[in-house]
This record gives structure tokens, sequence and C-alpha cells, in this order.
């Protein structure tokens, strides 16, 4: 089992505290981040987006509700589940103190984790239980629990997904998931040509293998830059955020909000600045550091890409 890393930062917004956790070497590749969250009262957690990635929450103690805003569905979550999302916006919500462990996955990277189908958990409440068997799933959320100390649970949770790495079958497709991922703004054409690849037959790996065409990927991410800038402070104002991103405009923003997340851009503003969130200053810096040496070793080091990052120029659209 591996030693669970320090703490990278203490923070706290209203009732809600939490601590984030950096992945060993091991799940680097994997884990974006771990964050152990504790409401002493009743009220919002994070509210999930449209996203890319993955999240696993393993409640260590009171109930949690998970509601679809536009649903309006109100689903009590007692034990281990995962949240793939990608059409819908979810809000975590408590009606007394709760505790609550999170692992937040790279882009498609939970798929090297579990035995189903990534495409299979998309837009998908899924019960842990159902991924990695009722027993070993009943143990480790028992020993979290039990156990009051954050870096002995974090090394648990990593011991537990560490036994159940798979092993990774499409590592120069996920290349190309990241460089899209860091820069959305890129051309799909190119990418598919970079790999080796024709347009058409990149489109279809990449949908088997993520669940999601290339240029819905895309649109995402460039929604979750700007979300990611705005609950981090990169950005003085909705404006600075959607430029960043990369949007030609405003109207351009407002037009992806409402057609992949449904909100104005109060309501999205209000979502990110005014209850907990699940970004990790250290984690997209990182992430990029990775890639840029992925890139240097491997037989796409010929990519040149702007990855994302805040202050960016924005570049033309992709065809």
């Amino acid at each position: 089992m591996t030693v669970a890393p320090s703490p990278s930062a203490h923070s706290r917004l209203g009732a809600c505290a939490w601590q984030r956790f950096a992945p060993g070497p091991r799940l680097a590749l994997f884990a974006d981040n771990f964050q152990i969250m504790r409401m002493h009262a009743a009220g919002e957690l994070p509210r999930v987006l449209p996203g890319s990635g993955a999240l696993l929450c393993i409640p260590l103690g009171g109930e949690l509700f998970l509601q679809n805003l536009h649903a309006q569905r109100r689903e009590r979550l007692a034990r281990a589940f995962v949240i793939c999302n990608r059409h819908a916006v979810l809000d975590l919500v408590c009606d007394a103190p709760v505790e609550l462990l999170i692992a937040t996955f790279r882009p498609g990277r939970l798929r090297y984790l579990v035995p189903a189908s990534f495409a299979e958990l998309q837009d998908r409440f899924t019960a842990a239980d159902e991924l990695w068997g009722a027993g070993e799933l009943a143990r480790l959320c028992e020993q979290l629990a039990a156990s009051p100390d954050a870096d002995l649970r974090i090394a648990r949770l990593e011991g537990f997904l560490e036994r159940h790495l798979g092993t990774r079958a499409d590592a120069r497709l996920d290349v190309l998931q990241d460089c899209l991922y860091l820069a959305p703004d890129t051309r799909i054409s190119r990418l598919a040509a970079e790999g080796g690849w024709s347009l058409r037959h990149f489109e279809r790996l990449f949908t088997q293998a993520y669940g999601v065409t290339p240029k819905f990927f895309a649109r995402v991410a460039r929604l979750q830059q700007v979300a990611r800038n705005m609950a981090l402070g990169l950005a003085p104002n909705v404006a600075g955020a959607v430029m960043d991103a990369g949007f030609y405009d405003q109207p351009h923003f407002i037009h992806e909000l409402h057609r992949l997340a449904g909100l104005s851009p109060a309501d999205f503003s209000r979502g990110l600045r005014e209850r907990p969130h699940f970004y990790n200053p250290a984690a997209l810096p990182r992430y990029r550091q990775q890639l840029r040496h992925t890139l240097a070793d491997s037989e796409l080091s010929r990519i040149n890409l702007r990855l994302a990052r805040p202050g960016a120029a924005p570049r033309a659209g992709r065809a």
C-alpha cells in the first residue's frame, strides 16, 4: 500500500470544510485529486456540472442526497457511488451534518479501474459495489468510516484503487484525449492525423473508449475550463474566464452554457462562488506538465499544442 501524501490544501466555505490530497505516483495518471468534505450543518455541497471525468463518492457519516436540477429528482445516497456526468446538472445536498470522501478521476481514466464498459457508465448514478464487489467495497467503507486519520483514509483508498488498476491498452488515444482536454480548441482532424488515423476512425475509437464524441468532449472541456477558473478565482469575472477558455465571445458562451447545462450565467456563477467545489488548484498544472513529459518521450512528440492555461489567447474553431 502506498503512503498517502500530505493534504495539499485546507478550505472552508460556510458550513463546509474540506481537505485536498494529491494522488501517489502509481495513480497520478488516473486520479486528479482526493478530497474529504465535512458539512457541519444542512446545506449544499458541490454542484456537478456536465464534465469529462468521473467521481467516486464515499459517504463516511450522515445522509447525502443527489438532486437532478432540471429533472427535479432527489435520491438518497446511503452507500458509495460513481458519477460520470455528461449531460445533467447535479446538486449534492444534505439535511444534516455529513462527511464525504471523493476521488476525482481524470477524463476517461476510470475505465482502467472498473470491469464495466466505461461508455455504459455515462450519465448514470452507479453503486460502487456493482463495479468492485459488495464484500471488498464494504470492507473499505468500514475501514474508512472507522479511521479518523485523514492520511490513513487516503492511503487505504489508494491501496484499494491500485489493486484494481488494469493495463493501459489505449495510451496513444489517451494522449490525444489529454491534448483535447487541455486545448479544446485544437482541430479534431489534426489530432486524428497525429495519431495516424482517419478522422472517421479516430471519432469512432474515441467514442467507443470515452462514451462521447470528440466534438462533444471538447465542448464540455471548454465549459469546465470556465468553471475551474471561476471557482478557483483565476479569472476576475465571467467574461475573463470565457475568453481564457477560447470562446469566441460572451454570446457564444451563453449559448453553449444553455445547451450543455441549461443555466444562465448568473446561476452558473453562483453555483461556483457560493458553494464548495471539487477543483484543486494544483491539479491542472500537474496534469499539463505530465502531458508535456509524455509527449516528449512518445511517438507523438511532434505535436506542438497550446496547452490551455489562464490568460491564453483563444484560437480559431476546429474543423
